[in-house]
């Protein structure tokens, strides 16, 4: 079963058209007695013109002669589904004012549209496939791809439940009611429904991780529309749409409803709507790298200023352990007595290690030059040691005015901060016990 064949005098016919397409009546071809001059385009073998009626369909159509070999054309027909989706396709391109043919073929074979639609200026060519057998995604995206390279638009239509291909080409999947009424489409058309935030410049509905992990204070709405499934509708009204070119192919891209990336006809409203939700998602996403780039140059600023506290707090450690002999020996030779020496250094002295005589306050040992300011009154009848010129320098600077502040010269061992300090052993206090303890919170 064919539509089209070629007549030996007025060339290429289509049995659909009561004219043949060329002017002619069909009752010229028609149960004639002499056989007309009809043969198949792809075979050549002999056509005869045939008359049935399906339901509501009056259909004529040419069927090859007996003992036809096989042929590409014929087989392309197969299936009364398949036949009558493409006389709703020729009748319904036409009800436009556009033109259409079956079976029109590329000039070197590449591709034959089952249905070619023209418009009236010849500007526009769209071919309507009817799809109802299997088709990989790899074939049917090749064969797509065919037609993007002749500037031939396409639509791929399937009665088929599951078809995997539907989103990976421009292509919809159709019904045909128990009824008798018009095909629907059921699947592959799209409308886009937005939705966004009541403040838009503080998106109150996203908490997920994809929407700016780590990241504090608010956002901006990227928008939170998607794509619902959209009720059938006739075959009719969807290939005006084409005709008018009111509907087009689109890769939907709105994200994160599993949506992106798939093949949908949707009119220039939708894409509109979709368009500004994707600009918006693009700044929000900006705005969150240039954020989440900001708080890791601030994290890792905290994490360096911490490490250089830490490091500072071993060394002084470090000097008030190494000073602790010296100190002992100079305040017996200048007291006469043996002095007492806490064990670390304490708030109440600059965190300073406090060296007592005869019960009293005499010495500290590496106050915090930045804490002395505080305790200055306290500290001033004291005596204050440091381990370096340097040292004393800044407390002398910070220390009441003529603050005796002694450096007794040792050398201290390099010991810089790791970046997860280890834990020492049992009865030696970690760096951050001994900061606990500088700073009293292990007394609470």
């Amino acid at each position: 079963m064919v539509f089209v064949g070629v007549h030996g005098e007025w060339g290429r016919i289509d049995a659909t058209q009561a004219d043949l397409g060329c002017g002619q009546d069909r009752s010229s071809i028609y149960k004639t007695k002499l056989p007309a001059p009809l043969t198949c385009y792809e075979c050549e073998w002999r056509l005869h013109l045939v008359h049935k009626t399906h339901g509501s369909y009056d259909l004529w159509f040419l069927r090859h002669a007996n003992n036809a070999p096989h042929c590409e054309a014929r087989l392309a027909g197969e299936g009364m589904a398949h036949h009558l989706l493409k006389l709703d396709f020729a009748h319904h391109v036409r009800a436009t004012g556009w033109t259409a043919e079956y079976e029109v073929a590329a000039p070197d074979g590449s591709w034959r549209a089952d249905v070619m639609a023209t418009s009236p200026d010849g500007s526009r060519r769209v071919a309507l496939e009817a799809q109802m057998s299997a088709i990989s995604v790899t074939d049917i995206e090749a064969r797509t791809d065919r037609y993007r390279a002749a500037d031939v638009e396409v639509c791929w239509f399937t009665d088929r439940k599951t078809a995997p291909w539907l989103d990976n080409v421009p292509s919809v999947q159709i019904a045909r009611p128990d009824d008798g009424g018009p095909v629907q489409i059921t699947a592959g058309a799209a409308r886009f429904v937005p939705e966004w935030c009541e403040d838009r410049a503080d998106c109150g509905l996203c908490e997920c991780e994809d929407c700016g992990p780590g990241i504090d204070g608010p956002l901006p709405c990227g928008g939170h529309g998607k794509w619902p499934t959209v009720e059938p509708f006739p075959l009719d009204r969807f290939i005006a749409a084409i005709c008018a070119n009111t509907t087009r192919p689109h890769r939907l891209r709105a994200k994160g409803w599993g949506d992106d990336g798939k093949w949908r006809w949707v009119t220039r409203s939708y894409f509109e709507l979709e368009e500004e939700q994707v600009q918006a998602t693009a700044r929000r996403e900006q705005i969150i790298d240039r954020l989440f780039a900001v708080q890791q140059r601030q994290r890792k600023a905290r994490e360096a200023a911490e490490q250089e506290h830490l490091a500072a707090i071993e060394a002084l450690l470090q000097r008030q352990k190494a000073l602790v002999k010296p100190v002992v020996e100079f305040v017996y030779h200048e007291a006469g007595a043996y002095p007492n020496v806490a064990r670390d250094g304490i708030p109440e002295f600059a965190m300073g290690v406090p060296v007592y005589v005869r019960g009293k306050p005499y010495a500290v040992i590496c106050p915090v030059a930045s804490r002395v300011p505080a305790l200055r009154n306290r500290l001033a009848p004291l005596v204050l040691f440091a381990a370096s010129e340097r040292e004393r320098s800044r407390i002398a600077a910070q220390a009441a005015p003529g603050q005796r502040v002694e450096v007794l010269a040792v050398e201290v061992p390099s010991t810089p901060a790791p970046a997860v300090p280890p834990q020492r052993e049992q009865g030696v206090l970690t760096i951050k016990q001994a900061v606990n303890r500088m700073l009293g919170l292990d007394r609470m």
